[in-house]
């Protein structure tokens, strides 16, 4: 026990000063993880998890894959691992991640719903994932691809083992949110004074998986589109949904666009919000929310 908390110290002295890979960081890190005694409490779990994103499990289904070879990329804790096997009768279920403390706790998880998946550790700095070309039918990574430092070695893998006319889901960070905006920009920039000597994008990146999360990053739809569609994709936004954090940020629109700091950016932004009839905010045409989840078919 004394030689863990020591290791944790260690872990936590790198972390602050900026030394700690990715690896080592989602290894301490575990996104919303808690131990569960039944398959009932891991689905339960499962749902609340999506409920704190509105509208996001219709956007990243975990539902019809029957008779596919499926790969979770960046499983973590097997969130998504507990979907499929609940929602999809797949041929063949793949967990990868860079954490190994993610993927035993995966693992265990995964026994509560009796489905058997294959699960392998990668190294972040190359993403080599071990599988043949053309052996995948759908890749699924959620909240996953703003974290890596090497994203287009990850969509070369991917271009590699998924097969011609394969498709992939992805969710990344959405620029175009209430977390960049009033969030970041305004809550805690301007009214807590909390990295307000930042930049937008390096606050942002403090305010979402942790303050010491080595990347966090944000991206333009139309940006992540031509990125991924640059690899030999062809995609398409399916839909942004909002956290309800940002919800809960709303009240905060008015008093910011008061503000003498808040810069034209974001007050062209708030000042533009429109609400749809579930009280969502709209910016321009889509949901004003963190989650900005896609769609990709692997060029024949």
């Amino acid at each position: 026990m004394f030689k863990q908390i020591l290791r944790q110290l260690f872990i936590y002295s790198r972390l602050i000063f900026g030394k700690l890979s990715s690896t080592n960081y989602w290894s301490i890190h575990k996104v919303n993880h808690k131990s569960f005694n039944s398959r009932d409490e891991s689905l339960e779990h499962f749902h609340w998890r999506n409920s704190q994103y509105p509208g996001y499990i219709k956007l990243m289904p975990v539902s019809k894959q029957d008779g596919k070879i499926v790969l979770d990329y960046g499983c973590g804790p097997g969130n998504d691992l507990v979907g499929f096997a609940e929602f999809s009768n797949v041929k063949e279920l793949i967990a990868v991640d860079v954490s190994k403390p993610a993927l035993d706790l995966a693992k265990k998880r995964i026994l509560l719903h009796n489905q058997d998946v294959n699960f392998i550790h990668i190294e972040e700095n190359e993403n080599k994932i071990p599988l043949e070309n053309n052996s995948v039918d759908f890749i699924h990574s959620s909240g996953v691809l703003h974290h890596c430092k090497n994203l287009n070695k990850i969509l070369r893998e991917f271009k590699r083992i998924l097969r011609p006319g394969g498709e992939m889901n992805i969710m990344v960070y959405n620029y175009f949110s209430i977390w960049v905006h009033l969030y970041t920009a305004y809550i805690f920039q301007i009214e807590k004074g909390r990295y307000s000597k930042m930049s937008l994008n390096e606050a942002f990146s403090r305010l979402t998986d942790g303050k010491y999360a080595p990347i966090s990053k944000n991206f333009k739809p139309n940006e992540f589109l031509s990125i991924v569609n640059k690899m030999g994709f062809e995609g398409k936004l399916n839909g942004v949904s909002i956290s309800l954090t940002e919800m809960m940020c709303l009240n905060k629109r008015y008093v910011a666009l008061k503000s003498h700091d808040l810069k034209s950016e974001q007050r062209e932004f708030l000042s533009s919000l429109k609400f749809n009839n579930k009280g969502y905010p709209i910016y321009k045409t889509e949901i004003a929310g963190i989650n900005a989840c896609f769609n990709f078919k692997n060029k024949i």
